[in-house]
């Protein structure tokens, strides 16, 4: 999973002072402090006169959230998926290998998505275990996850607003 840290804000600056650039060190490890995952940084500068830095990240997606943790809201940007807790805690949202998530047509991604999504909503947050392989996605939060609205721009979802569609 590529992590784009100025999409979320954090100015290059800042992502620079913490990464040194280094032509004799182009990647760096660090860890994810709420799960321990290894994250790992790699530095490319783009040739010619006013080449720009880039760093682009990987890491794990957790399998779920801590046990004591319960869901409170979804966001999405960007190809990027997260969840925060009640707690204020965020997070990338648990997945399984083999199930990435995505948005915005009618496929894998969208449909793994919508189940996970159902699952948070069916259980008050409480199940935040990477969702079951064969569950059915509630119709409504499925017909979001595939629509184009849920590609554009960066979007946000409670757990009131996901247990709505259910609803409807």
């Amino acid at each position: 999973m590529n992590i784009d840290l100025a999409a979320f804000g954090v100015p290059p600056a800042l992502i620079d002072k913490r990464l040194p650039l280094s032509r004799t060190k182009p990647r760096q490890t660090f860890y994810d402090p709420e799960f321990g995952l290894p994250v790992v940084g790699q530095h490319f500068k783009h040739r010619g006169e006013g080449g720009t830095d880039q760093w682009s990240y990987k890491t794990y997606a957790p399998l779920a959230l801590r046990p004591d943790d319960v869901f409170n809201r979804f966001y999405t940007g960007r190809s990027l998926f997260w969840a925060r807790t009640e707690k204020g805690v965020l997070s990338i949202l648990p997945q399984r290998e083999g199930r990435g998530y995505s948005v915005g047509y009618r496929g894998g991604g969208p449909g793994a998505l919508a189940v996970y999504l159902t699952q948070l909503a069916d259980t008050d947050g409480q199940n935040t275990t990477a969702g079951a392989l064969y569950e059915e996605a509630h119709p409504a939060i499925l017909a979001w996850t595939q629509s184009s609205a849920a590609d554009r721009g960066t979007n946000e979802l409670s757990l009131s607003d996901l247990q709505a569609m259910q609803q409807s």
